[in-house]
C-alpha cells in the first residue's frame, strides 16, 4: 500500500517565496516545490507524511507562515499518495555558506566547497533543520563561535531535528555530542547525518528530553548546549539546562521571535544564568547565556 501524504499548496507574493520555503523545510515538510502563479504570485507545494506527528508538523508550518503574514486562507490542503517529493524539489535546495567556516550542501550539489570552509552534506528530509531558517542560522553562528573559542568536550543538541547543529559542532572540533528529540524521525535523521559526515562514532541521539537520568555521568559537566526549539519549551527547560551545564558552560537558545527574547532572558536570569547577549536575524532571535 502506498504511503499517504498531506499536500499543502500555499500562495505567497514573490518577495516571500524563498523565506516561506525555508520555513516549511524547517517545520518538517518533506520538500518544497516552487511554481510561478498568476499576477506575480508564487505557489509553494510541500508534503507532510500522514503518520504520528503529522498534525504537529502542520500546525508548525501554519504558525511559521502566519508569523510572516501568510494566513490559513492562503493554504490549500489535500490528501494524496506517495511520490518522490525530495527529487522534485532538488532545484530549490543548493549549497550555502553559514558564518565564516561552514558550507552546507545537499548531495546533488557537487560544486566545489569554497576555500576555507568545512563541508556538511545534508539531504532535506522529514526532520527540522536545514540551516536555511533564521533560527537555525542563529544557532549555527553560536555553534561556530563556541567551537572557535574552545571546542566543547561535551555538547548537547536539544531538539536536534536533522542534527545539523551537533554535526556542525563535531566538524568544528567538538569531541562528543548527545542529541535529544522527541520525534523518532529526528533521532533517525540525526544519526544518519552524523554517519554521512564521518562523525557518527562521536554522536549519540536519544528520543527523550533532557534529564539527569538521560545524561548519566554528563550531568553537571556539559560545556555547551544548543537548543533551537520554542519559547514555551525553552522556559520549561531552563532548570534542566542549568543542571546539565558545568560551571562556565554556555548555551544558545534559539527558535524564538525577537519579541520574546527579553522574556526568555529574564527566565534564564531567574534560573541562575548570566545573559551574554541576544542576536537577531529578521524577526527571529537567539539568547546566549552562561552558567556562573
Amino acid at each position: 500500500m502506498k504511503k499517504k501524504w498531506l499536500e499543502l499548496i500555499i500562495k505567497v507574493r514573490e518577495g516571500l517565496a524563498e523565506d516561506a520555503a525555508a520555513r516549511m523545510f524547517e517545520a518538517g515538510a518533506s520538500a518544497v516545490e516552487e511554481r510561478e502563479g498568476a499576477g506575480g504570485a508564487f505557489v509553494l507545494i510541500t508534503h507532510i507524511a500522514l503518520e504520528d506527528g503529522a498534525t504537529r508538523k502542520l500546525r508548525r508550518v501554519e504558525a511559521l507562515l502566519a508569523a510572516m503574514g501568510v494566513g490559513k486562507s492562503a493554504i490549500t490542503l489535500r490528501n494524496i499518495e506517495d511520490q518522490d517529493w525530495v527529487a522534485r524539489s532538488r532545484g530549490h535546495f543548493k549549497g550555502e555558506a553559514y558564518g565564516e567556516r561552514l558550507w552546507v550542501r545537499p548531495p546533488w550539489d557537487e560544486r566545489e566547497t569554497p576555500p576555507g570552509r568545512i563541508e556538511l552534506v545534508l539531504e532535506p528530509g522529514l526532520a527540522f533543520g536545514t540551516g536555511r531558517h533564521p533560527s537555525t542560522h542563529l544557532a549555527l553562528l553560536a555553534v561556530e563561535d563556541q567551537c572557535t573559542r574552545t571546542p566543547p568536550e561535551r555538547m548537547v543538541d536539544l531538539g536536534c531535528g536533522s542534527g545539523i547543529l551537533g554535526v556542525a559542532a563535531l566538524l568544528f572540533g567538538a569531541r562528543r555530542v548527545t542529541a535529544f528529540d522527541l520525534d523518532p524521525a529526528a533521532v533517525a535523521e540525526t544519526t544518519a547525518l552524523a554517519e554521512r559526515n564521518g562523525v557518527g562514532e562521536r554522536m549519540t541521539a536519544l528520543g527523550t528530553t533532557l534529564t539527569q537520568a538521560a545524561l548519566e555521568d554528563w550531568w553537571g559537566r556539559v560545556d555547551f548546549i544548543a537548543a533551537n526549539i520554542f519559547l514555551d519549551a525553552l522556559r520549561e527547560l531552563a532548570a534542566p539546562i542549568h543542571g546539565a551545564l558545568a560551571s562556565g558552560g554556555r548555551a544558545v537558545l534559539s527558535g524564538i521571535g525577537y519579541e520574546g527574547a527579553d522574556t526568555l532572558a529574564r527566565v534564564f536570569e531567574e534560573a541562575g544564568f548570566t545573559v551574554e547577549g541576544t542576536n537577531r536575524i529578521e524577526e527571529w532571535a537567539s539568547v546566549e547565556v552562561v552558567k556562573p
